[in-house]
């Protein structure tokens, strides 16, 4: 049997984490919560996730600084960042996040099948790099 792929929800609306968390485990992920980059960091120390969904507009620690944190200590893990927030011209908060070492971006709000679709590719990139198990 294939272990579940495990998922880490960072949000600070638990609402959203709970739509999110939800849609995911009805298709057969294994998902953790976490309501800020502290608390992902915590459960990023004691277990390995395949896959992230942070958000980047919390209080505490935000999820450029997770990402950053993240990046330093556990490179196999993807990450897909997640705002509907912060947009000045060039200065999209979505683009920094690419750009520090998410590997892919959702625009709030979102879709079930935009999610699913984005969490497939990431697997799938994840199965391409073979110490990333």
């Amino acid at each position: 049997m294939i272990p579940p792929i495990k998922i880490l929800v960072v949000d600070d609306d638990e609402a959203i984490r709970a739509v999110i968390g939800l849609i995911l485990s009805s298709e057969g992920y294994e998902v953790t919560f976490a309501s800020d980059g502290i608390e992902a960091i915590e459960h990023t120390s004691s277990t390995h996730f395949h896959l992230v969904l942070m958000d980047l507009m919390m209080k505490d620690m935000d999820g450029i600084e997770t990402i950053l944190a993240l990046r330093a200590s556990h490179q196999d893990t993807r990450i897909i960042a997640m705002s509907g927030g912060w947009d000045s011209g060039n200065r999209s908060y979505l683009a920094l996040a690419k750009t520090i070492g998410a590997d892919q971006t959702l625009c709030k709000p979102f879709n079930k099948s935009a999610l699913l679709d984005a969490i497939s590719k990431e697997m799938k990139s994840t199965r391409s790099h073979p110490t990333m198990a």
